[in-house]
């Protein structure tokens, strides 16, 4: 086949050294052994340091195959003789007939840095005894056809460097669109391991993340080569020397022999904002032991601060809409959360045919709290309620800072008996709070809550009737001495005892729980 520029050795030479520098050697392998009717052919490389010739290739019987075997040539063999002289040399023995063929040839650093790299050694034609020698016409002709085989080699070389340039600009302009998009969705974590797992392709990709506040490093999620994303919350680690080797790393300090052993198929990388540890990603080719190329390793540590700022912005972004969603102060969710909520609820009751309770609960003399003490002190008595109220719920009740002082739960399948003993333990342990007031007489505040509760589908059938009673059972109770708690099913023969009285000129109404 003819030698053209865009042909080498039977492959396009855009593709020729796709496969790495060992696919074009084996190639070249090949094609000398068929050109000079060879029964072998070997790649030595050259430790100078040690003397030693490295076997790491050798073609035979049309197959190309890795090989380990080390040798020191004698003083004035073949061998030395072509290294010496950077000439082709012949050799026969009683193990064949041999043609040595001297190199040294630059290549580009695999680890992706600038400096280029040197190697040198022999290419050894082989012919067994039965077969004729190598002439000198067929060495000239041989050291010929290897020496093009150098020029092609960088030229190769350099076609794969332009098409790796080229994937690397790809990938640049792919990876900061999957970063810059992570910014604007809900799921960013599940869209920033999809896009670097689809990008480098390997076996799996996992995200950790630093808890600060409790000093753990927990899971996140993780991608596999099957596109599937899974969550590792139930991961988590203790932010220690020595707890896990993932916490040593993100704390600076040894890897450990695990690491050591997997290093060719394992990276981590620590997540750092402006000089700040926030996690760690770990991608890994455990369950195919493929080696983790030096240029992919070198791509992914260039976008590691962009990956830390897309984590990181994510974050920010989760936290400004929890803040959205709740109220600093007192911890609990805001109304525009609730009313979502108590949607989804009331669908939920009315269509299960559950039960579902409303409380609606008010601060006795929050405004006389405030005006007296300030609203500095006015803060720490709502922190104070909001406090007892989360320590007292279950995880299915849902509360809320509906507007000032007044808070409003959720009682998902309560009745209207359930509903009044959680009230009452409510106000029962507000009610033993003592909120300092260093610069009053009396040294120290008192709180008390009135209360007031709805039922469905007794007191509403609807989400605004359920609100309306609540709102008109704490009415009562504000009207009636206040810390107390009224259910509105449970008003109507006391509001027609009131209005007899009334009639008859009697006095206030009875009193509620």
């Amino acid at each position: 086949m003819k030698k053209t520029a865009e042909n080498i050795y039977g492959i396009p030479v855009g593709q020729a050294f796709d496969g790495g520098r060992d696919a074009f050697l084996q190639a070249a392998l090949q094609a000398v052994s068929d050109r000079f009717a060879l029964d072998g052919a070997s790649f030595y490389e050259y430790d100078e340091k040690t003397g030693l010739l490295r076997l790491r290739l050798r073609q035979a019987s049309g197959v190309a195959f890795e090989h380990e075997e080390n040798f020191r040539p004698s003083p004035g063999s073949a061998a030395a003789r072509a290294l010496e002289n950077m000439q082709a040399t012949t050799a026969s023995s009683p193990a064949g007939r041999f043609l040595y063929f001297p190199f040294r040839f630059d290549s580009s650093d695999p680890s992706g840095g600038k400096n280029s790299v040197t190697t040198a050694g022999l290419i050894r034609l082989e012919r067994s005894l039965r077969r004729r020698r190598f002439s000198t016409g067929e060495a000239a002709k041989a050291d010929a056809f290897l020496r093009s085989f150098l020029r092609d080699y960088y030229k190769a070389e350099f076609f794969s460097l332009t098409r790796k340039y080229d994937k690397n600009v790809s990938a640049i302009t792919e990876l900061t669109e999957v970063f810059a998009t992570a910014l604007r969705v809900r799921d960013s974590f599940r869209h920033i391991l999809a896009g670097i797992q689809t990008y480098f392709g390997f076996d799996r990709v996992r995200l950790y993340l630093i808890d600060e506040k409790n000093r753990k490093l927990k899971g996140e999620l993780s991608a596999d080569i099957r596109g599937q994303i899974k969550s590792i919350s139930y991961e988590e680690i203790p932010l220690e020397a020595g707890a896990h080797r993932f916490a040593d790393i993100v704390l600076g300090r040894s890897s450990g022999a695990f690491m050591e052993r997997y290093k060719d198929c394992v990276l981590y990388m620590p997540l750092s904002v402006q000089g700040v540890t926030i996690g760690l990603l770990i991608v890994d080719n455990l369950l195919s032991q493929q080696r983790i190329e030096p240029q992919e390793l070198a791509m992914l540590k260039s976008f590691g601060g962009q990956i830390a700022l897309a984590v990181d912005n994510a974050r920010l972004f989760d936290k400004v809409e929890e803040l959205s969603l709740y109220d600093e102060l007192t911890k609990l969710p805001l109304r525009r959360f609730f009313n979502q909520r108590f949607q989804e609820e009331f669908y939920r009751a009315e269509r299960f045919k559950q039960p579902l309770a409303l409380l609606w609960a008010d601060v006795d003399h929050f405004k006389e709290v405030n005006d007296t003490y300030g609203h500095q002190i006015g803060d720490v008595v709502l922190k104070e309620v909001g406090r007892v109220i989360l320590a007292n719920l279950r995880k299915i009740d849902f509360p809320c800072r509906y507007g000032g002082d007044e808070i409003v739960i959720l009682l998902p399948q309560a009745t209207g008996a359930e509903a009044q003993r959680l009230a009452q333990r409510l106000n029962s342990e507000i009610s033993e709070l003592r909120i300092a007031v260093p610069f009053s007489k009396t040294r120290e505040l008192k709180i008390t809550l009135s209360i007031g509760i709805s039922t469905f589908p007794a007191d509403g059938a609807t989400i605004e009737a359920m609100l309306e009673k609540a709102d008109d059972a704490l009415y009562w109770v504000k009207s009636h001495g206040r810390g107390k708690i009224a259910l509105y099913s449970g008003l109507a023969p006391q509001r027609a005892a009131e209005t007899g009285k009334t009639a008859a000129g009697g006095g206030a109404g009875p009193s509620v729980n």
